[in-house]
């Protein structure tokens, strides 16, 4: 008790004045005064919460060494510690209350496996969503929410051409290529001047 000697001496005033800032002195000094109550207290309060099993296993697992609790023990405290869906799974897994580590791997298993289903359940209502809204009754799709019709000369294929109307009407009558205005042939077969502007008769 070295330390205490220059406060029993009245070399040093106390740093304490209250029972548990006497008790925390103690714990700087020589640590906890009962490592392992504090050890299960802490173990009472552990929970799962947003972490992985993984995680909340190891941190468990820590405090555990420390706690000297029995299996049983443990196992119950471990389980309520879960998250609500793996604790009810637990129930029907009929697991041996005797193992803590069994149970642990159990529910590290069981929780990828749920987070596994959950993914494949999340995609493949993604995918009948996105079915339902792009596709119609027969099978076709359905033009997009920004879909916009093309103009009559895009649609048909046909190149922009600076063609009065009666001109345009002529040469459709006469069966004249809209471009070079011969016959034989229609504008999207033709070769003159592609890339140039049709000059009007």
């Amino acid at each position: 008790m070295k330390w205490y000697t220059p406060y029993a001496e009245n070399v040093q005033a106390p740093s304490w004045t209250t029972w548990d800032e006497y008790q925390n002195e103690l714990r700087r000094q020589f640590g906890p005064v009962n490592a392992r109550d504090e050890a299960r207290a802490k173990i009472r309060k552990l929970k799962q919460g947003k972490s992985s099993m993984t995680d909340y296993w190891n941190d468990f697992r820590l405090i555990a060494s420390t706690a000297k609790m029995d299996n049983a023990t443990m196992s119950e405290f471990l389980i309520a510690g879960m998250k609500k869906e793996l604790q009810q799974e637990s129930i029907l897994a009929e697991l041996d209350q005797e193992d803590v580590e069994a149970i642990a791997l159990w529910a590290i298993k069981k929780e990828a496996r749920m987070e596994t289903l959950r993914y494949n359940q999340n995609s493949a209502e993604e995918t009948t969503r996105i079915n339902k809204t792009t596709r119609n009754q027969d099978g076709t799709f359905k033009p997009s929410s920004n879909y916009e019709p093309m103009e009559i000369d895009v649609t048909s294929r046909t190149p922009r051409l600076d063609i009065p109307p009666k001109e345009y009407q002529r040469r459709m009558t006469q069966g004249l290529c809209l471009r070079c205005r011969k016959t034989g042939h229609r504008i999207q077969n033709c070769y003159a001047g592609k890339k140039g502007i049709v000059q009007r008769p």
